[in-house]
C-alpha cells in the first residue's frame, strides 16, 4: 500500500513495503526529487537498510553460533511490510518489528521505526531501532536514496556531467578501498577495511559522468555533515544529512546509462574478503543494549 502526504511546497509518497520513498516532489515546477525510473535498471528508489548495509559474503552470517542466511545486500527491512502507526498531513510513521521469518535470520526482539516530515524546505527523516529484546545486540542501519540525475525540469540538453557531488566541507576525501563486487578489501596484512585518499582534483568535489560508479564509491573520516547533489549551471543543491554518520556510499545505476545518483549515509560497511562471517565479529556495527534506542536523521533539503 501507497501512502502519500503534502504541504505546500513538497508532496511525498511512501509504500509500507519496506517503509520506502516511492516518489518526492517539488510542488511549484513538478521535480522528481527522487528517481522513479524503469523497475529493469533498478527495482528500488530509497530502501531502508537493516540489520545489516551492503554485501553479505557467501549469503550467510553465524549468529550466537548459529547459521542464518540472507541474500547478498541490505538484510531484510526493504523487503518486508511495515505498519503504518501514524498518519498526519505532512508527517507519516512506520514500524517494523520481529516475526517468525525475522528471528530465524536475526534472532531477536526488535522495532524499526521510520518517520517522515515534511518542512518548507525538504523532509525529515528519522530512523530509530529499539532493542525490544533481555539481550544486546549488534546491527547496521542506513539508507539508499536515489536521487534524480538529470532531472525531469532540466532544460533540454542537460546531462549527468553538468552535476557534481559535494561535500560539505572542502576536505580531501578518504575512500575504504573496496573489490570490484563491491566487498571491503583487505591490504597486504590482512588488514581491513584500509583507507586511500580518494584523489579528487578539487577537495570535495566529486565530478559525475556517464561512466558511472561500478559499484560504487564508499568514503569514511569525513567531518562533513551533509553530502550533495550540485547543478553546475544554475547552482541548484539538493542534500542529504550525514552528521554522525561514520561511512557514506556513492552509487549509480550499473545498468544502461546513469539515470540517478545514490548518496547512503551508512551505519555499517559491506563484508570483507576475508571475513570469518561471526556477525559480532562484524566491522562497523552498533552495539545495542536491551531496553535501548538507537536513532538515525537522514534529512534532505532541496536549495532551488
Amino acid at each position: 500500500m501507497n501512502v502519500t502526504i503534502e504541504n505546500q511546497k513538497f508532496k511525498l509518497e511512501v509504500s509500507t513495503l519496506g517503509a520506502e520513498i516511492q516518489d518526492f516532489i517539488k510542488k511549484d515546477d513538478g521535480t522528481q526529487l527522487i528517481w522513479k525510473g524503469d523497475k529493469s535498471v533498478w527495482k528500488n528508489h530509497a530502501p531502508i537498510l537493516f540489520p545489516f548495509v551492503a554485501r553479505c559474503l557467501g549469503g550467510y552470517f553465524m549468529i550466537e553460533g548459529k547459521k542464518c542466511e540472507y541474500s547478498r545486500n541490505h538484510g531484510f527491512a526493504r523487503d518486508l511490510e511495515s505498519k503504518l502507526i501514524k498518519q498526519e498531513a505532512s508527517k507519516l510513521v512506520f514500524e517494523l518489528t520481529e516475526s517468525s521469518d525475522t528471528l530465524n535470520r536475526f534472532p531477536y526482539k526488535f522495532s524499526l521505526i521510520t518517520e517522515y516530515e515534511l518542512t518548507d524546505d525538504g523532509l525529515n527523516w528519522k530512523i530509530t531501532v529499539k532493542n525490544n529484546d533481555t539481550k544486546a545486540f549488534k546491527f547496521g542501519v542506513g539508507t539508499h536514496a536515489a536521487f534524480a540525475c538529470p532531472r525531469n525540469t532540466d532544460p533540454e540538453g542537460t546531462s549527468i556531467s553538468d552535476y557534481q557531488i559535494e561535500f560539505e566541507k572542502a576536505e580531501e576525501l578518504m575512500s575504504v578501498v573496496c573489490t570490484e563486487d563491491g566487498y571491503i578489501d583487505a591490504d597486504g596484512t590482512g588488514e581491513a577495511p584500509y583507507t586511500r585518499p580518494y584523489g579528487e582534483k578539487k577537495a570535495g568535489i566529486i565530478p559525475l559522468n556517464d561512466k558511472g560508479f561500478g559499484n560504487g564509491h564508499l568514503f569514511s573520516n569525513f567531518k562533513s555533515e551533509w553530502v550533495g547533489l550540485r547543478n553546475k549551471k544554475n547552482q541548484s543543491l539538493l542534500t542529504i544529512s550525514t552528521k554522525g554518520f561514520p561511512y557514506c556510499m556513492i552509487w549509480q545505476n550499473t545498468a544502461g546509462d546513469p539515470q540517478f545518483v545514490c548518496i547512503e549515509p551508512w551505519h555499517g560497511i559491506p563484508d570483507a574478503i576475508n571475513t570469518d562471517h561471526i556477525w559480532e565479529n562484524k566491522i562497523g556495527m552498533n552495539l545495542l543494549e536491551p531496553g535501548k534506542s538507537f536513532v538515525s536523521q537522514q534529512n534532505i533539503r532541496v536549495s532551488f
